[in-house]
Order: structure tokens, then C-alpha cells, then sequence
């Protein structure tokens, strides 16, 4: 089978290989009925192929295109589009066709592993400096474009197929778009032909009015002027050979240089020079190209090139490589009599953080490797050789002339170095100590001969007096403390019901009033009537003595802090001050009831014993249209920390019981085990109307929301049935209906676990009775749930082999065993 698909695979190959090259054959031969507007670049381009495949120029295209017929406007079209193709900008993807060798090549490394391997070879590539001037060709937003919009330039040499304009104006009016002929020749009406090839457009211009004269006769008068430009221009062939990327011929327009002829071929390869580009005209050297001078001064050379010049890019001669602390690491290309210094320039110079002092060298001999130190003095006059690699390394960090001052000063920070300078000397540098330093003593930080640092004391106070100065040396830092930070920070703390409950500083003879103060007064619920203070024992025999480690103070205050012992209270640091509410004093708690009751809306719960037949009551009781059975409470939980881990205990507990007892924890246990933590509670609210104050009656917490909804008419019936479906719900019919109702069961449904969800959020299951399934009751507004059925995982082929092994194993031994009795 794999044969017979293999070689209808290989006939529709061949044939869409016939059809293309059919398409392609008939490109040129089918111009007749050709719209040039309607093409694409893409197939400009396969045009331009098959026009060099035939041999067929850019200049012959009009001649060639009218004897298939083709007007000459379409022709001048193609021509114009050719020559945009050519010279427009052209991203790196489509700038130039491979070749069938490469393209074959490029099938055959990718089926060898290429594209899996190519990261390995980029990231090696990323590692190593790059030829500098490699990625300028590789610019897709630099294309080199040849302007053919500027003024005709004067040396511009004409040629076949460029395009004349001529005014005449004055006594005579007249205008004309006249072509070169291949043999050079304008023809003028009433005037003949003019042979303008090879001339300037400035020598063609004397020419042709000395011509025109004897015609018109006001030219020489000055009655009549006439104006001659150059219109479209042609295209030319030139060919680009040596090592560059993509050698070959191309087709730009006449005015471009040598720089789009290069980025057309992708500019020069790894081995390519950037220095020594030949331009060859009628087989000699006219003139030889240096990049350098375009990519490091930015000098741009205007040469234009001609129809059939040649570009060759030889191979390289001297390339040395620069990295480290320069703004462009990379290979850069050496010429005979540069040095040092020109291939610092070329770099783009050092960077900030450069050792300029010198430059280290690797350099190769006949043998082996050596290395170069060369001076700064020396970068000027210092040749290159061939393969040389220099690193610039950067600055140390450290300073040569620092010393710091840090702490009870007025001025802290770096400070240079002057010779003689003196602990004395920085101290007033730094404006001198402030009110709280230190004076006794401060602290220098000073590094040995070996870069350990040490430490040594001296008194700023002596110093000053011109007594015991010490000499700074560099990198010397003096730190001078401050007697604030020398002792326990102090604060006073009050808590409960106050505006601010915070710590404070402290400070001595502050009272209790103070601080009740700070903290911008009593809450409206606030204790004053018993304030406690607690004081921690610092007594050292006290502590030793006792276990007691504080001691507690009562204090009586009125609630404008008028009377009372907090007024004369003195605290001392580290105290602590409490704020009691009044005993009992709670905020108002809000409840809502929502739905189908007379009065829906919040209500204020007026006692810690209300409960829900109790808000019923305030609401004006149930309305006509209550579906009482659906009723539910809505619980929003505020869980402490403890309580949370405590659910979490009890939740794990859980479903360890259910898997002890299933083996499994399907998603109907799943379903309980989450209602455990649910905020919806399940209330029986029939029973609560006809039973007030019995168990069913729960008390009311903050934020409960009792929702009594409207007459249910449908079940919804979801999970693993062949259609999701929501259905009228009949008194007396029996889960099976509704289930037959959303199509049955599907084949992944774990019926016997089907479940049923009332309104009022209870949860009934499947149960079963001597081998028979019985299934819960259903009521209006309920959802019928059937899970999916869990799947079974088989054995892999190594457990199989496992056990396989394991029951040969034990075979031969029982075997074994009976042999031996």
C-alpha cells in the first residue's frame, strides 16, 4: 500500500513540475492580451528571469514586446515596473533568487537534520565578533534606492531607450518624447536625426539646439527657447562577481551607483573584502571601492555605473579583531600603513568606562601565539598584522584620591583626597558635628597593603583641638555616631477605642491625657470609665524576685478628657495603653430579604435572638406567588485564620472517609464535600412558618439574604445526557422522565450516581436497594445532575511485562518447590 501511495505521490510531483515550467514558458510568449497594472511584483520578478533565461535585456523589452503584439504603452509600462523592481526597496527575502543548486541543497540539509541543528551553529556565531559592515546589507530599511525623482544630473551619459524631453516655446510651440535608438539616435520632427550617444546630457542639450536652429529661426533671436530634460531613464545590466553572497547580473535602473548594485547581491560574503572593490569597464579596473570610507565617515561615493560594468569583490587581505571596551566590537579589514589608532576610529572610539592607558594584543608568529602590550603613546604609530585580535579593558573600580565621612555630621559623603589632609580637614569639609555626635570617640575605616580592611578610634573632639590629627590615606572612611542612635528608641502605644490606635514617641513628663490626644480622641463606644495602662518591670531584684514581668493600672476619665486621673497619669516609655468598649455595645447589623414577600428589603436585626420567621414577619409574610419550598439563605462567612485551617482539617478528613468507603471520589461527593463551605444554607422554610422558634427557625447573623422565589414551572436536567435540556416540570413523574426527556443517558454517564439539586441548595443522591437503583424525588425548580463516568487507565506495556514476569518467576519456583518434595 505504502508503494502504491509512494508512486502517486511521485505523478502528481512531475506533473505540477510540467505546469510550471508550461507557466513559465509561456510568460514572454503570451504578451499579447498582457495588463501590466495587473501584475504583482512577484511575477515581475519570474518575468525578469525568464526574459535572462532567453537572453532577452531590459532594453530589448519594447522591441521584443511589439513584435508580440503589444501596444507601446503597455511596453513602456512593463519597462517602468522592470526598472521600480529593480531598484525599488526590497526586503532580504525577496531581493535576489536562489539558484535550483540551492534551493535543492537547502531540501536536502533540511532533511538531514538542518533546522534542528541551526540554533546550535547561531548561538556559536552570536559568540564571535561579527565582520563589521555585514549587517548594513542585511538592513532591509536600507536599500540603497537610487533617487529618480532629483534633477538630471549634468555628466549623466545618454544612452539606448533613455528618454528625451523637449520644449519649445516662444514663437514656435511644441513637445516631444523622443527614445535613444540602439544606434544612439534621436529623431526630432522637422528638425531629423541627432546622434546623442555617449554625450553628457549637457553636451546633448548644445548639440541638439545647434540642430534645431536652422529650423527654427527664433532660437537664435531669442523669440523662441527651448528646454531639454531627461524623461524616463533606462535600465542597464550590470554583473557582480567575487565573494559576494549572491553573484550574478541584475537589472537597475541607469542612475544607480555601486551601492545598490551591492545590496542587490547581498554585499560581501564572510570571505568578501569591504576595501578592495574593483569597478571593471571594457575589461580594465576604472576604479577601486572602499566601504570604510561610507561605514565609519559616512562619505557615500556617487559612482554611477553603466550598462555591462562589472563589480568584483576580492577576497580579503588583512582583517584584525577589536573587542572589549569599545563602542563597536567586531572584524574590521586593515590596510597597508594603518595603525592602532585607525582601527580604534573605525570602532567608533572607547567607551566611558574604557583603560585607555593601554591595549593588550594577540598576535600569531610561524609557530605559535604571542602577546603585545602596546602604550598609549604608541596607538598612532603601532601597525596591524594579519589575524591580530586586541581586547580594551575597563576601568577599575576604585578611586584613586576618595575618603568618606558618614554619621553626625552636616555634610556626609565622598570627599577628594589632597596631599596632607588630615581627620581634621574632612571634619569641616563635612561642616563640622552636629549638636548630638559623639564627641569622645569615632571610628576610621582603613584598607592594609594587602586591600584587608582595618579598623582604629580616635576622638573627634582632640582632633578639632588640633590634638592626635590623623593623616587620611585614600579610601580612609570616618564614621562619627550620633548619641540618639547610641540608646533604645522610645514609644508609647494605645490600643481599642480611640481615633488612631498606634505607637507614639515618648517623651518624659507626657500623660495619659497626651496620648489620648495623639490619638485624636474616644470612639462614641469607648469604655472611659476604666482605662488600663500596662508597665513593663525593669527592676532587676524585682524581676528576680517574681514571675510577674509588668504591671497593670486603672484609670478613670470622662469623655472630654476634663476629668479624671489621665490628666495627671505620667507614662513612661514602653507603656501600653487600652481602650475597652462598653460591655455589650455592638454596631447594627443589616439583614435582606428578597423576593416574593409583601415588603422586600434590609431590615436591622433588634436582637441577637432574632430569627428568620421573625424578618418574615417584618416583611408582611409571603406573597401570593412564593414558592416556599425554594426558599434559601445566603451565609456570608467571616472566617478567622483558625477557623479556615480548621475547614480545611475537616474538608481532608472528609474525603478520606469517602474514598475509604468508594475507593473513589466521584463528582456527586465531590459536590457535598464543597457544600460544606458553601454560603448558601439549606433551610426548610414550610416547616419554619408552622414551627416558629423550633430548630428549622435559624438565628439571623449580619449580612443573611433570604431569597423566596417565585412559582417554578421546569427542571433543568444538565451533565452526561445526549441534550442539556430544561423541562416542564409534572407533579408526580418520576426522575426517569425527565431524564428520557433530555434524550437518556449518554455513553460516559455515571448514572447510578445521578443526583438532584433543589432549589433551597439541599442535595439528594442516587441511592440503591437490594441491587435496585432508587433516584431522589423531583421538584419544580430542580437540577437534575449526572455525572461523567471516571475513566479506566490500562495497563502500560511495563506493567504488563512486570507482572508477567513476576508470575513466571513465581511459577517456576512453585515448580521448583514440588520438584524438591
Amino acid at each position: 500500500m505504502s508503494h502504491i501511495k509512494r508512486t502517486i505521490l511521485l505523478i502528481v510531483s512531475f506533473s505540477l513540475a510540467i505546469g510550471i515550467c508550461q507557466l513559465n514558458a509561456q510568460s514572454l510568449s503570451s504578451l499579447k492580451n498582457l495588463n501590466v497594472d495587473n501584475l504583482s511584483d512577484s511575477q515581475i520578478g519570474q518575468l525578469m528571469q525568464q526574459m535572462q533565461s532567453q537572453g532577452i535585456s531590459a532594453n530589448q523589452i519594447d522591441k521584443y514586446a511589439a513584435a508580440q503584439g503589444v501596444s507601446q504603452t503597455e511596453a513602456d509600462k512593463l519597462k517602468k515596473r522592470i526598472v521600480q523592481y529593480s531598484g525599488h526597496e526590497v526586503k532580504s527575502g525577496n531581493r535576489y533568487q536562489e539558484s535550483d543548486n540551492q534551493l535543492n541543497m537547502a531540501g536536502d540539509e533540511a532533511q538531514n537534520g538542518f533546522e534542528s541543528d541551526q540554533w546550535k551553529r547561531d548561538s556559536v556565531r552570536a559568540s564571535k565578533p561579527k565582520v563589521f559592515g555585514t549587517s548594513i546589507f542585511k538592513n532591509a530599511t536600507m536599500s540603497f534606492e537610487p533617487n529618480l525623482r532629483l534633477a538630471t544630473p549634468q555628466d549623466y551619459v545618454l544612452g539606448p531607450d533613455d528618454e528625451v524631453l523637449i520644449d519649445i516655446t516662444g514663437l514656435s510651440e511644441a513637445s516631444h518624447k523622443l527614445y535613444v535608438s540602439p544606434e544612439g539616435n534621436i529623431r526630432i520632427p522637422l528638425v531629423g536625426v541627432v546622434n546623442v550617444s555617449g554625450l553628457t546630457i549637457a553636451e546633448a542639450r548644445r548639440v541638439i539646439k545647434n540642430r534645431m536652429t536652422a529650423t527654427y529661426k527664433g532660437l537664435a533671436s531669442g523669440n523662441t527657447s527651448v528646454s531639454i530634460n531627461l524623461g524616463n531613464i533606462r535600465s542597464i545590466t550590470v554583473h557582480v562577481i567575487g565573494e559576494v553572497v549572491h553573484p550574478g547580473s541584475f537589472t537597475i535602473p541607469s542612475l544607480a551607483t555601486v551601492f545598490n548594485a551591492l545590496y542587490q547581491s547581498g554585499g560581501p560574503k564572510e570571505n568578501g573584502s569591504f576595501r578592495d572593490i574593483q569597478i571593471i569597464r571594457n575589461n580594465q579596473v576604472i576604479k577601486t571601492i572602499d566601504l570604510y570610507d561610507f561605514l565609519a565617515y559616512g562619505k557615500q561615493h556617487d559612482f554611477r555605473l553603466q550598462d555591462q560594468d562589472v563589480v568584483k569583490v576580492l577576497p580579503y587581505k588583512n582583517r584584525v579583531t577589536l573587542t572589549g571596551e569599545v563602542k563597536t566590537p567586531a572584524i574590521f579589514e586593515m590596510k597597508k600603513g594603518e595603525t592602532l589608532q585607525d582601527l580604534i576610529t573605525f570602532a567608533g572610539g572607547f567607551t566611558e568606562k574604557a583603560y585607555r592607558e593601554s591595549i593588550t594584543g594577540y598576535r600569531n608568529t610561524l609557530k605559535e601565539r604571542s602577546v603585545v602590550s602596546i602604550g598609549n603613546d604608541d596607538f598612532k604609530s603601532f601597525q596591524t598584522e594579519p589575524g591580530d585580535e586586541y581586547t580594551v579593558g575597563k576601568l577599575l573600580n576604585r578611586f584613586v584620591n576618595r575618603v568618606q565621612i558618614a554619621g553626625a555630621v552636616y555634610r556626609p559623603g565622598v570627599y577628594a583626597l589632597k596631599e596632607g589632609m588630615k581627620a581634621k580637614d574632612l571634619i569641616r569639609l563635612a561642616e563640622g558635628l552636629k549638636e548630638d555626635a559623639f564627641s569622645n570617640s569615632a571610628v576610621i575605616f582603613r584598607k592594609n597593603n594587602v586591600g584587608i580592611t582595618e579598623v582604629a578610634s580616635f576622638s573627634p573632639k582632640e582632633v578639632l583641638n588640633g590634638q592626635n590629627d590623623i593623616m587620611l590615606q585614600r579610601e580612609d572612611s570616618i564614621y562619627i555616631s550620633s548619641i540618639l542612635d547610641m540608646k533604645e528608641s522610645d514609644f508609647v502605644y494605645i490600643s481599642g477605642e480611640v481615633m488612631k490606635p498606634a505607637k507614639y514617641p515618648f517623651g518624659e513628663g507626657m500623660t495619659l491625657k497626651d496620648i489620648i490626644l495623639l490619638a485624636d480622641g474616644f470612639k462614641n463606644r469607648a469604655n472611659v470609665g476604666e482605662i488600663e495602662v500596662y508597665r513593663q518591670i525593669t527592676d532587676v531584684k524585682t524581676l528576680n524576685e517574681n514571675v510577674i514581668k509588668a504591671e497593670s493600672f486603672k484609670i478613670k476619665m470622662s469623655s472630654d478628657l476634663e476629668n479624671g486621673e489621665a490628666a495627671t497619669f505620667k507614662l513612661k516609655r514602653e507603656d501600653r495603653v487600652v481602650v475597652r468598649p462598653i460591655f455589650g455595645a455592638e454596631d447594627m447589623k443589616e439583614v435582606t430579604i428578597e423576593g416574593e414577600v409583601i415588603a422586600p428589603g434590609n431590615y436591622v436585626l433588634t436582637s441577637k435572638k432574632q430569627r428568620i420567621s421573625d424578618l418574615l414577619g417584618q416583611a408582611g409574610g409571603l406573597s401570593a406567588y412564593a414558592y416556599s419550598q425554594g426558599a434559601f439563605l445566603t451565609r456570608k462567612h467571616k472566617k478567622e485564620a483558625v477557623d479556615q485551617k480548621a475547614m480545611e482539617i475537616i474538608k481532608k478528613d472528609a474525603a478520606l472517609k469517602v474514598k475509604s468507603k468508594t475507593n473513589a471520589i466521584d463528582s456527586l461527593q465531590t459536590e457535598k464535600l464543597d457544600a460544606v463551605t458553601s454560603d448558601i444554607v439549606d433551610i426548610r422554610l414550610e416547616k419554619i412558618m408552622k414551627h416558629p422558634y423550633s430548630k428549622y427557625d435559624l438565628q439571623l447573623e449580619e449580612g443573611d439574604v433570604l431569597s423566596i422565589p417565585k412559582q417554578l414551572e421546569t427542571v433543568n436536567v444538565s451533565g452526561q445526557v445526549l441534550r442539556s435540556a430544561s423541562v416542564r416540570y409534572q407533579s408526580g413523574r418520576s426522575l426517569g422522565y425527565y431524564i428520557s426527556n433530555a434524550g437518556g443517558f449518554s455513553a460516559k454517564a455515571l448514572a447510578g450516581k445521578t443526583y438532584v439539586v433543589y432549589p433551597n441548595g439541599a442535595v439528594d443522591a442516587t441511592s440503591h436497594f437490594l441491587g435496585f437503583r432508587v433516584y431522589p424525588k423531583v421538584k419544580p425548580g430542580a437540577s437534575i445532575v449526572v455525572p461523567l463516568k471516571p475513566e479506566k487507565k490500562g495497563m502500560s506495556t511495563a506493567e504488563s511485562i512486570g507482572i508477567t514476569s513476576s508470575i513466571v518467576s513465581m511459577a517456576a519456583l512453585i515448580i521448583t518447590l514440588i520438584k524438591s518434595f
